[in-house]
């Protein structure tokens, strides 16, 4: 299968012919259907600095994962071949394209502990994301944010973070307010229940 390489930075990602990936133990195979491109991606591709963060090199980068199970290695029992899963990339297994291949191929052998179902109406790509944006976004809220009913909640930034952020406090029943320089997606704070943008 081909996979595409991350092999320093300031260098273009390199389409190589790699094996198929086998599950270990406490491991599954994931059939990979959508992977985002995170800033993380990006910075690691410009950055020297990233260089550290990483068990090997070339590796297929790629941590916001979303797939189906097709394989399982010995004692996986939290899962299922067929089941829809993302992959946290912020369990003790580390993030996948770090500390092992990541999503930017066909297949992927990771961890079955840093697995999350995604529910059938939930696209792939909602699903990726999720895995790092929404759970990103979903900490800051919920969790350092506290945000529920009474709540007024401020969100900088009305990007993709902030779209996330700004819904799930909204869902939480917060009130929620909306700084952000580009007033061209002022109208969608509003349309997904933002009180207030400036």
């Amino acid at each position: 299968m081909k996979a595409w390489h991350f092999t320093n930075t300031h260098e273009p990602l390199v389409l190589n012919e790699v094996e198929e990936p086998k599950a270990g133990p406490g491991e599954v195979v994931i059939e990979m259907k959508a992977a985002g491109l995170c800033h993380s991606d990006v910075g690691l591709l410009e950055d020297e600095g990233w260089l550290s963060t990483l068990a090997k090199q070339p590796i297929t980068i790629g941590h916001e994962n979303a797939g189906v199970v097709v394989e399982l290695g010995e004692g996986v029992t939290n899962v299922q071949v067929g089941d829809r899963v993302g992959v946290c990339p912020t369990t003790p297994a580390g993030a996948p394209g770090y500390v092992a291949d990541g999503g930017f191929q066909p297949k992927i052998a990771f961890s079955a502990d840093a697995l999350a179902p995604i529910p059938d109406g939930v696209s792939w790509e909602q699903g990726a994301a999720a895995t790092d944006a929404g759970m990103t976004s979903y900490h800051a809220i919920i969790t350092n944010g506290q945000a529920g009913p009474g709540k007024k909640i401020g969100v900088i930034g009305f990007g993709g973070l902030g779209q996330i952020g700004t819904r799930v406090a909204i869902l939480a029943g917060a009130e929620v307010y909306v700084a952000e320089v580009n007033e061209k997606v002022w109208d969608t704070a509003k349309e997904i229940g933002a009180a207030g943008v400036a």
